[in-house]
């Protein structure tokens, strides 16, 4: 009797005929003691002697086989390409069906000073936390960009921004990852703030799906000649996470409030620099204060600048986690919600506090009760003003645009729910609106002749200056 010997294939080749039921007849080369075509393999009519078997046949089963375990293998990267995707699709949904509640996967931003070698710097750590019921497996990168205020201002270097990119590999449902970053400062010793933390998911599709449909070890010509027409366009997907700034309110450190032993060495301690270490013991005890900031906070006033919120808007927007404290000293708490020192004023129940901007200009924020009496017919209005002391011109702007967004994101929130603001006298608004414009005409008018006059005549002009940008920090508005 004669026997014949068929091996399983995926799809058809050069050679062989391809039964209905996916068998293939081998040909002539693999004949083991068969026929002379090679169609039928029996026994009883090979050449090659007893115990013997022919080279030829033996290197035409290893290339089949190996032909079948790499088809085997692309089967496999498919299929766990196509698992990923699924898997992507599941988080994308996800993510974008959230809206405006929690979403399952979210990332925090934090900040806090450290102690890195000689100097102080800031951190930033984020957290990613996985609250679905899907995995971040391969393909999955979270990506973090740091864009200063100086940056963000001009629109030539917004490309230039810090992007840290941090694989995301194995975070299945109810983990974490947390990931601290520096965000200043740098080398000049500045802190440019605000500074936005951006935290974005991206998922590469080149990584994924063209890893399957052009594995690396591949030797069939197949997959070779279709891998470059169906790989994906898109270099992948991103799905923002979380926007966090950074302003000079969660800065500020208090080394007054304090305890001793607790205290940061880089504020209250000698300097680390053993150049600044010598020069500082070096100096007579009645010397004068050296350098820019010195002379200014020993000779010139210190900038000022504030802003009145009314009374009853406060109120509204901070009852729910301050009742029973009063109105000055909760503003303050909710001010420096985001700053490590924000506990030790809640437990002083402070109104004033002072700090220390990153540069090392003393910052005081000082909140107090007053009353408005030329807006309302009604009567006074009560109102709350803040307002913002510094040695420094540019920290105290800082802070002052600090406070200024936290009441801009109030006043959203409360006119979102309806609240209606009280009668006002409209003419006497109106004639504060009319000095302002004058004065912001004059401010451009006193800018232009800067750049024309001689040092001699620029002096009186910068003071005027200085005395219309006071005027203007000043409003006798009130928030409603």
């Amino acid at each position: 009797s004669s026997s014949s010997i068929f091996c399983p294939l995926s799809s058809c080749g050069p050679r062989g005929e391809v039964w209905s039921d996916g068998w293939r007849w081998l040909p002539e080369r693999i004949c083991v003691g068969g026929t002379s075509r090679g169609r039928l393999l029996g026994r009883g009519h090979s050449d090659v002697a007893p115990g013997a078997v022919g080279v030829p046949p033996l290197l035409g089963v290893v290339s089949i086989l190996r032909r079948v375990s790499f088809l085997k293998k692309a089967v496999d990267q498919r299929n766990k390409a196509l698992t990923s995707l699924n898997e992507a699709m599941n988080v994308s949904c996800a993510l974008l069906s959230s809206g405006a509640g929690p979403r399952p996967i979210s990332c925090t931003t934090s900040t806090a000073w450290s102690r890195l070698q000689t100097q102080d710097v800031l951190m930033a750590t984020c957290v990613l936390e996985n609250r679905s019921d899907f995995s971040l497996d391969q393909g999955w990168t979270l990506c973090i960009q740091v864009l200063t205020s100086s940056r963000a201002l001009d629109l030539d270097s917004a490309c230039s921004a810090i992007t840290y990119t941090i694989p995301v590999d194995r975070l299945g449902p109810g983990t974490r990852r947390e990931v601290t970053l520096p965000l200043g400062p740098g080398e000049d010793g500045g802190l440019d703030l605000p500074v936005t933390v951006s935290c974005t998911l991206f998922y590469s599709l080149r990584e994924v799906v063209g890893g399957a449909l052009a594995p690396s070890d591949s030797e069939d010509p197949f997959l070779d000649e279709c891998s470059s027409d169906v790989l994906p366009e898109q270099e992948g997907v991103c799905l923002p996470l979380s926007r966090y700034t950074v302003d000079m309110l969660q800065c500020l450190r208090f080394p007054g409030l304090a305890p001793p032993h607790t205290r940061a060495p880089s504020l209250l301690g000698p300097p680390s620099d053993p150049v600044a270490t010598f020069l500082e013991a070096c100096r007579e005890s009645g010397s004068q204060p050296s350098g820019p900031t010195s002379l200014r906070a020993e000779y010139l006033p210190p900038s000022v600048a504030s802003i009145k919120v009314s009374a009853e808007l406060l109120r509204a927007a901070l009852e729910d986690g301050h009742s029973g404290v009063p109105l000055c000293c909760a503003t303050l708490q909710w001010l420096l919600a985001e700053n490590a020192a924000v506990d030790v004023v809640r437990a002083r129940a402070l109104s004033s506090v002072q700090g220390v901007a990153p540069d090392g200009a003393d910052v005081h924020l000082i909140v107090r009760e007053v009353a408005m009496t030329d807006i309302c017919p009604a009567g006074p209005i009560q109102a709350v003003e803040i307002q913002v002391e510094s040695s420094s011109l540019a920290d105290m702007c800082r802070a002052h645009h600090a406070v200024i967004g936290r009441m801009q994101t109030m006043v959203t929130e409360q006119a979102a729910q309806g609240s209606s603001a009280p009668d006002l006298r409209v003419q006497y608004l109106r004639q504060i609106h009319a000095n302002h414009e004058t004065l912001l005409r004059e401010v451009q008018t006193l800018r232009d002749r800067l750049c024309t006059e001689d040092e001699a005549s620029s002096c009186a002009t910068a003071q005027r200056l200085l005395q219309v940008y006071r005027q203007l920090r000043h409003p006798s508005l009130v928030l409603l």
